[in-house]
């Protein structure tokens, strides 16, 4: 297995400017990401980038769920449930320690929108359309039940529950572990390289000319085909090409806060109603720490500063204190707060609620290929159907045929090439749990790290289970750049810790520069983009 390093991306940004590539795919976010591991298991030679970090926009923002989309079926979308049942599946099988059941905890309410006969009659059609082949089939729970499984809840206006099954993912890592399968594929993928303009030939897209955010070098990449899998900045990217290009996308923010389980939280995730606007929304168990979300509101700011605002905390906290009265969560609760931005596609007069999750894909005139709307669940199909059409465009303009079919459904998103056995012993329960869940199959890389030299077995912040060995493993394997990449994204310090990483950060940037050659202007530089973070993660206050 190759590394996947900052030194990987030094010689990638070499091949970017040197090699013709059959497709070259501009953004780094699970979309874009996914379509880059599909096309280099074909064959096809691929080259990616993003103008930031892997999963640094809406991919590492979302609810932290891979889920069928129950409340799709209230707008009668059953393809898209059904799809999303079956990627939900597929990714419980490809990525198992990434994606795993979550039971969930439906309440019924005797002023909800839905009597108890049309959500047993709906989670029925629930599992119908996951062909019976979730991780458990529903079942309706009594109003003492509901009490029993989900702490603090207020049952006084409920009159029954359901209990289903979906899933849950870390966003961050699930983007992460697929550019790391499409570069073993073949995949030459850089984090940090901005498009400057789109290079043509003869009125036809046929490349991107581009720089290196870190260095200001510049880049001119070829490709038979490119794709923008942008998200949210798909449309500037259109307008790039063709500055009549309508905008297509309706930006609308989700937040979501993190609080300490003991303060809210089950072993069961929750949905529950707003009171002010009656929007379902998720508690979610994630380790010592329970997710609240989500908003929806259009947005019109700067895509690249989305932060939850005080208003978004406040309506979360309310509805979470309305449905759970016992918690009484105060803002000095949120140890932090996230927002990212959902693309999607717009229907003109719907709601941001009631706008489809559907995706699409266009051609321009210059042959640029978008895809956009869609969700984290979809991704994987996303992609494939977006590498069919690339495929077919490849064979019949360029006689460039795919070596494959289509192979991302059945392969494994992770692979090592280590024998060794996750040895757990010394490592505490909560670091060895942690370290499975976040690494897989090359749990005990990080693991042997550790045991390797005592000071890589210490923890970086004493009430979280991340380990100084998994600088030294990121820095070989997980191509981080910058600090913020380590803290926000290759784990989730920034979100879990009391102080959101300050105090551990100066410590981690110095073991990432002994690998990347920082001088102490560089290190100062990090640690103010880093903070830089942190303050948006607290805007709220």
């Amino acid at each position: 297995m190759t590394n996947f390093s900052f030194t990987t991306r030094q010689a990638n940004l070499q091949r970017l400017g040197r090699e013709q590539f059959d497709l070259l795919i501009i953004g780094g976010g699970i979309t874009g990401v996914g379509i880059a591991r599909d096309a280099a298991l074909r064959g096809f030679s691929v080259a990616l980038i993003d103008k930031g970090d892997f999963a640094s926009g809406t991919s590492s923002k979302s609810s932290k769920l891979v889920h069928g989309g129950v409340r799709y079926l209230e707008l009668f979308q059953f393809g898209l449930v059904f799809e999303a049942s079956r990627e939900r599946r597929t990714l419980m099988q490809i990525a198992p320690h990434l994606v795993r059941a979550v039971p969930f905890i439906f309440p019924v309410y005797r002023d909800g929108r839905w009597p108890a006969w049309l959500i047993d009659l709906g989670l029925w059609t629930y599992d119908a359309l996951a062909l019976f082949r979730n991780a458990g089939r529903h079942h309706m729970l009594s109003r003492a039940a509901v009490a029993e499984k989900t702490r603090g809840i207020d049952i006084g206006n409920i009159t029954r529950g359901a209990y289903y099954f979906d899933a849950q993912v870390d966003d961050a890592r699930l983007t992460l572990e697929t550019i790391r399968a499409a570069h073993r594929a073949g995949a030459v993928a850089a984090n940090y390289v901005q498009v400057d303009a789109l290079a043509k030939a003869d009125a036809r897209v046929v490349g991107a000319d581009a720089h290196d955010m870190l260095t200001g070098e510049k880049i001119s990449i070829r490709a038979r085909v490119v794709v923008n899998a942008t998200g949210v900045w798909s449309d500037g990217l259109a307008q790039m090409d063709d500055p009549r290009a309508r905008r297509r996308l309706r930006p609308t923010k989700g937040a979501h806060i993190f609080v300490a389980r003991e303060r809210i939280g089950t072993e069961n995730a929750a949905t529950f109603p707003s009171f002010q606007d009656k929007r379902i929304m998720f508690l979610i168990p994630w380790g010592k720490f329970t997710i609240i979300g989500t908003t929806e509101s259009d947005f019109d700011g700067d895509y690249d500063r989305v932060y939850a605002d005080a208003r978004d905390v406040a309506y979360i906290l309310a509805a979470a204190n309305h449905a759970f009265p016992l918690a009484k969560l105060f803002r000095a609760d949120v140890i932090s707060a996230y927002a990212g931005l959902r693309p999607l596609v717009n229907e003109g007069g719907k709601n941001a609620t009631q706008t489809s999750r559907e995706h699409l894909i266009w051609v321009s005139e210059s042959g640029l290929i978008t895809i956009a709307g869609g969700k984290l669940t979809t991704y994987r199909a996303m992609a494939e159907q977006l590498v069919n059409r690339v495929a077919k465009i490849l064979r019949d303009e360029f006689n460039v045929v795919a070596k494959q079919k289509c192979a991302t459904a059945r392969l494994p998103l992770v692979a090592s090439d280590s024998a060794l056995e996750f040895a757990r012993d010394g490592l505490g329960e909560d670091v060895a749990a942690h370290l499975a869940r976040a690494y897989g199959a090359n749990a005990a890389r990080v693991a042997a790290l550790a045991h390797a030299d005592g000071r890589a077995a210490r923890r970086i912040a004493e009430a979280l289970p991340y380990l100084w060995a998994e600088v030294d493993y990121a820095m070989e394997n997980e191509m981080p750049a910058t600090l913020v990449d380590f803290l926000a994204r290759r784990t989730h310090i920034m979100n879990e810790d009391g102080d959101n990483g300050i105090e551990v950060a100066p410590q981690v940037a110095a073991r990432m520069a002994a690998r990347l050659d920082w001088d102490r202007a560089r290190i100062e530089k990090e640690l103010r983009a880093y903070q830089d973070q942190v303050s948006l993660a607290r805007k709220f206050m």
